[in-house]
């Protein structure tokens, strides 16, 4: 039971995580810190590490 609620804080935590995330990342583009597509990959890399850890959880043989 201890990892659905663990899955379920990640899922109700991702949209507030890609919220907070791109902020950032637009805040870097526009003092010119990085690029619009070094943004980008870092977004689809923590939204595939969130995914990933929702689906490892699940997918755990115990407790």
């Amino acid at each position: 039971m201890k990892k659905y609620l663990i899955v379920m804080g990640l899922a109700l935590g991702l949209p507030s995580t890609l919220i907070g995330v791109f902020a950032l990342l637009y805040n870097l583009v526009q003092a010119g810190l990085i690029s619009w597509n070094v943004s980008l990959v870092i977004m689809v890399l923590v939204s595939v590490n969130t995914l990933y850890l929702m689906i490892r959880y699940v997918n755990k043989k115990k407790d």
